[in-house]
């Protein structure tokens, strides 16, 4: 373990007043996290990214004051639902806006939970994700000081999606460590959005979501990750499904210094549905990561997995996803896709797509592609009269429109568009067209 790592983490852990259960779990974390300290690139799953940059920076608990949260959701839409806002980790009450929600259910501050109701989420919080293997969630077990809380009752629907919005930056370098913990009971459909943005600083996020889909439950989780060019983002989302239950998760990855979002999903019961997609764009040398682990434990449940990356300058983009089918998981159908588009001689690209079957009755199949803009198309645009900033843009734009496409609400789409856009080479000039 660095040394720096090891003084952030002093640094950071405060006491606190909380269960005596959770004290524990927290105290086994310190313990896990000092003793493994940060992945580097031996470690199989960090392969790819080197973290050097990230493990030099001495981070410190963000300021009690007042930062830039209302500065960047200035001019952002009103939500169509609840928005919780969460400021270098901590509950901005202020900048929030609640929602009718059914009978039973609850949105609350993690913190306030912990506070007048810890029991109502011991069963939960930390049961998938469990710190021992896993550095960085261990070290967010060690932190965890706020985030949001979840529950849906059995039948219970939200139709217009809750947004997590979750805005970092500090004059001198912070770490945040957000939880979420969703547990949707039997049969309820809701949809969630994490949205991260920042300043320029430099910053830290290492977030931890836990869901847990109860018997038929649908949920949808969109992640817009556009936090600072100077920030870490290190994101673990846990799920659980139980029979029949239904997991959309879509994933933008575009801001950051060092990005990397892992998805780690447990099919515990039959006819359990799964389909994961993502989009990670980068340019300088900037790194985005993308992790999957999926595991099938029964018969007859479904995973589509697709991703896709785009990468300029001297950047590198990195795909690594494993579907495991476990004995007796009969009637598996999973299917595994990676497609990247090189935008120069520079850039790099990893893809590792894996599948480990140990049932003979499934459907399994996976593939990888890399490639460059279509010269052809890029001629033909130009030769009607299309400028090559505007032609490479609205070819670029064709790659990624499948990826955003696939976010259920409107709003949320139209965000995530508006995020692609704005990276692209002629970015203002193509909004009509595209």
């Amino acid at each position: 373990m660095t040394s720096a790592a090891a003084r952030s983490l002093s640094a950071l852990h405060r006491a606190h007043a909380e269960p005596a259960w959770l004290a524990e779990a927290r105290q086994a974390a310190v313990a896990r996290f000092r003793s493994a300290g940060l992945p580097t690139t031996r470690d199989e799953d960090w392969r790819f990214t080197n973290l050097a940059a990230l493990a030099e920076v001495t981070f410190t608990a963000p300021p009690e004051a007042e930062g830039p949260a209302a500065r960047l959701l200035a001019g952002a839409p009103a939500p169509a639902g609840a928005r919780l806002v969460f400021e270098n980790g901590r509950f901005r009450r202020d900048l929030s806006t609640g929602a009718r929600l059914p009978a039973g259910a609850v949105l609350a501050s993690l913190a306030d939970v912990l506070h007048h109701a810890p029991e109502a989420i011991r069963p939960h919080l930390g049961r998938l994700a469990a710190p021992a293997a896993l550095p960085f969630v261990a070290a967010n077990a060690a932190l965890l000081e706020d985030g949001a809380f979840l529950l849906l009752p059995p039948g219970a629907e939200v139709e217009a999606p809750i947004e997590l919005v979750f805005a970092g930056g500090a004059e001198h370098p912070v770490a945040a460590s957000p939880r979420v913990l969703v547990v949707a009971g039997a049969g309820a459909r809701a949809t969630l959005a994490e949205i991260y943005l920042g300043t320029g600083d430099v910053y830290l996020v290492n977030a931890v979501t836990e869901l847990v889909l109860g018997e038929g439950a649908q949920v949808e989780h969109v992640k817009l990750q556009d936090d600072g060019p100077r920030a870490f983002h290190v994101s673990t989302l846990f799920a659980e499904q139980a029979a029949a239950s239904r997991l959309v998760a879509h994933g933008l990855s575009l801001g950051g210094q060092i990005g990397r979002t892992e998805v780690r999903v447990r099919l515990a019961g039959e006819g359990g549905e799964l389909a994961v997609s993502g989009l990670f764009m980068a340019d300088g040398a900037r790194v985005q990561d993308a992790f999957s682990w999926v595991e099938h434990a029964v018969p007859r449940c479904t995973t589509t997995e697709t991703y896709k990356g785009i990468l300029d300058g001297r950047s590198r983009g990195v795909f690594a996803g494993r579907i495991r089918v476990l004995p007796g998981a009969q009637k598996t159908n999973a299917r595994q896709t990676s497609s990247n588009l090189l935008l120069s001689r520079d850039a790099v690209v990893d893809t590792k797509p894996q599948l480990e079957i140990f049932a003979d009755d499934v459907k399994c199949g996976h593939g990888g592609t890399v490639g460059q803009l279509d010269e052809a198309a890029l001629f033909y645009l130009r030769s009607r009269g299309v400028p090559e900033a505007e032609a490479r843009s609205l070819l670029i734009w064709a790659f990624a429109a499948e990826m955003v496409d696939r976010i259920g609400p409107a709003a949320l789409r139209a965000r995530g568009k508006a995020l692609v856009m704005a990276r692209l080479p002629a970015a203002g000039r193509i909004v009509e067209a595209a």
